[in-house]
C-alpha cells in the first residue's frame, strides 16, 4: 500500500515540498521549482529496507539498504544518498553516511547496533539530476530500552490502524509528575520528529488526541524527557488509500491469552465503518487455514487465536471483498512470568 500511495501522489499531484499537519510543516517530496512540471524528465522512487527489522535491541546486527525502485538504467548516473538524523532532544543533527550511483544501490551495515545508531534514516539523492523529481524515503531505527521508563498505549481503540480523518487518543503513563516529559511522533512520509499536538497532563499521564490526514502512512509515537528516558513505542498506520483496517492488540499479549482479530471496512461515500462476514486473515503473507482448528471464524467475521504462544507472533493483515487489504500489524507475544 505504501508504494501505491507514492505512485498516486507522484503521478497525479506532485505534492509540494511543504505539507501541514496540526500546524507543523515538514519536508516531503523534493521539488526543483525552477521550471514548469511539464519540463521535468521524469521521477525516481527510492526505498529503504532493513534486515531484520527497524525495531532492534543493542547488540543486534542490522543492514540498511537504500535502492531505486524504477528506471535504474535511465537514471543510473543519479547518485543516491543514505543520511542519518540524530533524534536526541536539542541535537537533531544530520549526516550523510554514504553516496553511490542509483544503479548500484547502497547496503550499510551496523554491526553491532548501539543506542548511538538510533535515529531517522533517509534514502534520497544529491541533486545531480535536477530535471528528475525524486521521492525520498524515511524510516526510524528504534533501539529498545530495557525496561522503558514510561508506558505508551492507545486509549480510545484496541488497534493501531486507523482511517484518514479518524480521531484516536494516545496516552503515556509516566513514572512521576515531571512536566518535562513530551509525547513525540515520527512520520515516515515526511521524515520529521515533532511533538504531538494538544498534549494534556493529568495524574501521571500525558494524552493527545490526533486526527491523521491523507498523506500520513506509518507514524511512530513515544514519550521522552530531556534526560533521554523513553517509553515504549507505538507504530500507528493510517489507511490513506485503502478502505480496510485491522484491529489487533497494540501492545504485547501474554502467552496463554486469547487474541481476537477484527477487520473494519469504511464506505467510500458514507464513511460508515462496519464489519464484513466475508473476511480473510493472513499471517506473514500466508492465508490462515481455518481447518487447523486454531481459531474458527465467528459470526461477525472475527478471528480468534486461542491460547497464543510465541509461534503466533508475526505480521497479520486482513482482506475484504471490495475493500482490499489492510496494512500489516505486528502481534507480539511475551512469555508468562515463571511462578515461584
Amino acid at each position: 500500500m505504501r508504494l501505491a500511495s507514492v505512485l498516486l501522489c507522484v503521478l497525479f499531484s506532485f505534492v509540494s515540498a511543504k505539507s501541514t499537519l496540526d500546524g507543523s510543516s515538514s519536508h516531503h517530496v523534493q521539488r526543483r521549482d525552477t521550471k514548469p512540471k511539464s519540463l521535468y524528465a521524469g521521477f525516481l522512487l527510492t526505498k529503504l529496507q532493513v534486515f531484520p527489522t527497524w525495531f532492534v535491541s543493542a547488540g543486534d546486527n542490522v543492514t540498511i539498504n537504500c535502492i531505486a525502485l524504477n528506471d535504474k538504467m535511465k537514471y543510473g548516473d543519479k547518485v543516491l544518498r543514505l543520511t542519518w538524523t540524530n533524534m536526541r532532544l536539542g541535537n537533531r543533527t544530520k549526516k550523510v553516511l554514504v553516496s553511490q550511483p542509483a544503479s548500484a544501490g547502497i547496503a550499510y551495515e551496523l554491526n553491532p547496533v548501539t543506542h548511538e545508531h538510533q535515529g531517522v534514516y533517509t534514502c534520497d539523492d544529491n541533486g545531480s539530476l535536477p530535471e528528475v523529481v525524486v521521492h525520498d524515503w524515511h524510516s526510524m531505527l528504534w533501539v529498545e530500552d530495557a525496561p522503558p521508563k514510561a508506558s505508551m498505549e492507545v486509549m480510545s481503540h484496541n488497534r493501531i490502524q486507523f482511517f484518514s480523518n479518524e480521531a484516536f487518543t494516545l496516552g503515556c503513563q509516566l513514572p512521576n509528575d515531571n512536566a518535562q516529559w513530551k509525547m513525540m511522533r515520527f512520520s515516515d512520509w515526511r521524515g520529521t520528529v515533532t511533538e504531538c499536538p494538544g498534549q494534556v497532563s493529568s495524574d501521571h499521564r500525558l494524552s493527545s488526541t490526533i486526527t491523521p490526514v491523507y498523506l500520513d502512512s506509518y507514524i511512530l509515537y513515544w514519550c521522552e524527557n530531556p534526560a533521554g528516558d523513553r517509553s515504549n513505542s507505538l507504530n500507528v498506520s493510517i489507511a490513506s488509500v485503502a478502505t480496510v483496517v485491522l484491529e489487533s492488540p497494540p501492545l504485547p499479549v501474554m502467552e496463554g491469552e486469547d487474541v481476537m482479530l477484527r477487520c473494519f471496512l469504511r464506505d467510500k461515500k458514507t464513511k460508515e465503518i462496519r464489519f464484513n462476514l466475508h473476511t480473510s486473515y493472513d499471517k506473514n503473507n500466508r492465508l490462515i487455514d481455518n481447518r487447523l482448528g486454531r481459531g474458527p471464524f465467528e459470526q461477525e467475521g472475527n478471528f480468534t487465536l486461542k491460547a497464543v504462544t510465541k509461534a503466533d507472533e508475526g505480521v497479520y493483515n486482513c482482506e475484504m471483498p471490495g475493500g482490499g487489504n489492510s496494512h500489516a500489524s505486528w502481534l507480539s507475544v511475551k512469555a508468562r512470568p515463571v511462578e515461584e
